[in-house]
């Protein structure tokens, strides 16, 4: 664990002395996704937040703190486990920082036509950023999967004080029961946000399949792919996929881009935003 520490602040010590030139690189290459991702880098790292932006950040972290004093209990029977944790706990242990939930969000507004799947809903954190990135955009929506009946119900009830209903879905269920439905739609999506299942075949085989429902651009966001050797394993084979044009590897999330306009393949990059 000491080793895993110290090898984790010297990956982040090289890219933080490396992120000027890495910055200068990516912003030499003609591609807009890739500009958008870094324009919403961008804007989290210098905290240019404009008034829309403060009031949205504002109530969504307004409802974390109401979270972190909810001592619902939450049961896992679903997953044949006899085992409960409180709204405050699993909030405190398994959601998104505040920065890194600002930087989705803004790759979420720098979406013309935003079509977003997310892999984990848990208690509804970065599903209120991302709603609050696209409740303004006509034909903006949010699906999102979550295994936990209990974490659908108060998640479902936070989306619906942002948007209407018909800006977003939950599906509550197993991954291996659902996954295959949501393949069998015939949604497209442009943005993916991975933080369900934090093991190596799950997310290869997320990836392998989500490839097929994208158009001609797909972005996907891996969460946590540090996290243990099998996510960093994946994360390694992810991003010399043959389909894949460029990678971000920001450490606690690794981020790759599909274009299939774009002729340049597997361009790496490496930034840093925040511990």
């Amino acid at each position: 664990m000491k080793m895993n520490k110290i090898l984790k602040h010297l990956l982040i010590l090289i890219r933080r002395f490396k992120h000027r030139q890495e910055l200068n690189k990516l912003s030499k290459i003609k591609n807009d996704t890739l500009q958008n991702i870094l324009s919403a880098y961008k804007a989290t790292k210098a905290i240019t937040y404009d008034n829309e932006d403060i009031r949205s950040f504002s109530d969504c972290e307004r409802y974390r703190q109401k979270l972190l004093s909810d001592n619902t209990q939450i049961t896992y029977e679903i997953f044949s486990l006899d085992r409960k944790n409180s709204v405050k706990e699993i909030c405190e242990k398994a959601t998104s920082p505040q920065k890194w939930c600002q930087f989705l969000y803004y790759m979420v507004k720098n979406i013309h036509d935003p079509r977003i799947l997310e892999i984990g809903t848990n208690v509804g954190i970065s599903g209120s950023y991302i709603l609050e990135a696209i409740k303004e955009k006509e034909g903006g929506k949010l699906t999102t999967m979550e295994g936990l009946p209990q974490l659908c119900e108060i998640s479902k009830q936070r989306f619906s004080e942002i948007v209407p209903n018909s800006k977003f879905e939950i599906i509550q269920g197993l991954y291996e029961n659902t996954f295959q439905r949501l393949m069998e739609s015939a949604e497209n999506y442009n943005l993916m946000f991975i933080d369900g299942n934090h093991k190596k075949t799950p997310t290869l085989q997320y990836f392998n399949s989500l490839k097929s429902n994208i158009g001609k651009i797909g972005v996907f966001v891996f969460d946590d792919i540090y996290w243990s050797r099998g996510m960093t394993e994946a994360w390694e084979i992810i991003k010399k996929n043959n389909e894949v044009n460029f990678s971000i590897d920001l450490y606690k999330q690794g981020i790759i881009i599909i274009d299939k306009d774009e002729p340049r393949k597997n361009m790496e990059f490496s930034l840093h935003l925040a511990y």
